[in-house]
């Protein structure tokens, strides 16, 4: 039985960063870039997933640790010439203001289970976005409090005992298939990708287009 829902937070019930990253593709290709503006938000994404999957134990970071880091990465891999710390600001001035998906703010005055939060996302940045959006989960855990980035399973683990929860007790909903899905699956939990890009689904996959779906699958489960 199904006692929680567990939730990613960026691009699951707020924004992910895309207009965001379309804008330093800019600053980018302004800067000298040698390569197309489009490479610019995947070379973003391949950067930062590294760093956060090399950041963990000892050598665990922060995310505005990581971002600067990435940024003078990626510069120096085009031969761009940026102002790292201005765009750091602007990464973390999204991650505090990032607006609330219609379809999530639905599915959360809906939900008649409670609620939780486990998102790879500095603990400021999420207090300073839940409060403007006057969201109360019945609890939040993030990658700084568990000292590594989904889809390590440790996070997911530590999670789960922070919540009082067994893995067979949570539905756990996110947005990105390697993080998320892959990750809450490899930890003995049960998973919903939202697909909200339409991507291609992987054979055996569970997936909704949005949060607000996740209501249906809680109904299949008797939990609604």
């Amino acid at each position: 039985m199904i006692r929680a829902v567990i939730l990613d937070f960026y691009g699951t019930v707020v924004q992910e960063s895309y207009e965001l990253l379309d804008a330093i593709a800019d600053v980018f290709v302004a800067g000298g870039a040698s390569c197309p503006r489009s490479e610019v938000p995947a070379m973003w994404w391949r950067e930062f997933r590294a760093a956060c999957d090399a950041a963990h134990g000892e050598a665990f970071c922060l995310q505005r640790e990581l971002y600067p880091r990435v940024l003078k990465r990626m510069a120096a891999q085009c031969g761009a010439k940026i102002d790292v710390e201005q765009l750091t600001g602007e990464i973390i001035r999204f991650s505090r203001n990032a607006g609330i998906f219609e379809d999530a703010a639905r599915f959360l005055r809906e939900c008649p289970l409670p609620w939780y939060v486990l998102s790879n996302i500095d603990n400021a940045e999420l207090a300073a976005v839940l409060s403007r959006h006057r969201l109360t989960p019945c609890g939040v855990f993030t990658s700084e409090d568990a000292r590594e980035y989904k889809p390590r399973t440790g996070i997911f683990e530590k999670g789960l005992r922070a919540f009082g929860l067994r893995a067979d007790e949570a539905l756990y909903a996110g947005d990105s298939y390697r993080n998320d899905y892959c990750g809450a699956c490899g930890a003995g939990m049960r998973a919903v990708w939202l697909n909200r890009l339409s991507e291609p689904v992987p054979e055996g996959t569970e997936t909704k287009p949005d949060l607000y779906s996740v209501l249906a699958r809680l109904r299949s489960e008797g939990a609604v």
